[in-house]
């Protein structure tokens, strides 16, 4: 917290500086901090005021010249930050901030082979190998290597099991590589690391599916809402495939959750408005369609499912009043148009 309020003392005074037109000597570190929360913050003008004044008062301070760096980089100005990143690694060769930041911008001039093999050059001496190795990841998705990036990608989430973001970089890869099998692997064993990823739960049972093993698909999809029961994504897999089940009355309680955690959720309110039906409790059905509807007036399969209700008890009058509605809102689905001559044909055959 002291740290935090010695940030806005001297971001205070360094805008009480520029409004006065004074100079105030600041010390790097002062700068440093001053600059970072501007870029942080997205006022980049007073970021390049700072880092002007910084370097006129630190001339041979190479934290700052990196801000200087980064600030090229931003403004896509990426030769002269190449040459300025050049000069500071020919005094200090080991710097490895200055080394992520060259291959930053090797990356953005589409050399990503040289990024690489600048990233691995330091992995065995960088403190956050967490961060190179994801680093690395995403320069082996560039050139669509799609092993080598997974590979680094679990290299990153070895270091830490809770990035989200290495786990959904490897899905993908497994995704692209279409390796059902290896994906299936790798995740039963990282939810023996991490028994409680709804993430990875999620992703087995979708996987399953597509295996057909479905019971195991189910466990997951359960496993996934016993991690984090307010994560719907589970609920909605789990919904689909008990309706492929033709288990309504399980579908039906499963998105009843979802309604449990979002009162709002028109798609849920469909959902069992369709398994109803299914089950041929129509008074229930109709009772959900219309709560569907009132909740998400563009929700245009509700409509559909409405004028075919009524179409079925031979209301045209009503079927048709519901599927001028659903073509209003979607005018692409032929079966909409097909309903709507139908029910037109009925009609003008009644008045004939």
């Amino acid at each position: 917290m002291d740290n935090l309020n010695d940030i806005n003392v001297s971001i205070s005074r360094f805008e009480k500086m520029v409004k006065e037109n004074k100079v105030f000597f600041f010390d790097s570190v002062e700068f440093e901090n001053i600059i970072s929360y501007y870029l942080d913050t997205g006022k980049v003008a007073y970021a390049k005021k700072a880092l002007t004044i910084s370097l006129s008062q630190h001339p041979s301070n190479t934290n700052l010249s990196l801000f200087q760096v980064e600030i090229f980089i931003q403004e896509e100005k990426l030769n002269y930050a190449l040459e300025l990143i050049n000069s500071i690694l020919m005094i200090e060769t080991n710097n490895f901030e200055a080394i992520v930041l060259k291959s930053s911008i090797l990356s953005k001039q589409k050399k990503h082979t040289k990024s690489i093999n600048l990233l691995k050059s330091i992995f065995n001496d960088y403190g956050n190998k967490t961060e190179l190795s994801y680093q690395i990841g995403i320069e082996y998705l560039f050139v669509e290597n799609y092993s080598k990036s997974s590979y680094y990608f679990k290299k990153s989430l070895n270091f830490d099991y809770l990035d989200h973001s290495a786990l959904y970089n490897i899905l993908y890869c497994y995704e692209m590589l279409k390796n059902r099998e290896g994906l299936i692997t790798f995740l039963k064993d990282y939810l023996s690391k991490n028994p409680y990823s709804e993430i990875g739960w999620h992703n087995l049972g979708k996987n399953y599916v597509k295996n057909k093993m479905y019971d195991e698909a189910l466990a997951s999809f359960d496993y996934a809402i016993f991690s984090d029961d307010s994560f719907t994504s589970p609920y909605i897999d789990k919904g689909k495939l008990l309706e492929k089940m033709t288990r309504y009355n399980d579908a039906i309680e499963n998105y009843k959750e979802i309604i449990s955690i979002n009162p709002n959720s028109s798609y849920a309110l469909f959902r069992i408005a369709f398994c109803f039906e299914k089950n041929h409790d129509y008074n229930n059905s109709l009772k959900y369609y219309y709560k569907c509807i009132n909740e998400d007036p563009n929700m245009d399969k509700a409509f559909f499912r409405l004028s075919m209700y009524f179409y079925r008890l031979k209301d045209f009058k009503k079927a048709i009043d519901f599927i001028e509605k659903a073509i209003k809102l979607n005018q692409e689905k032929s079966k909409y148009w097909k309903i709507y001559l139908n029910c037109l044909s009925k009609t003008s055959t009644k008045n004939y």
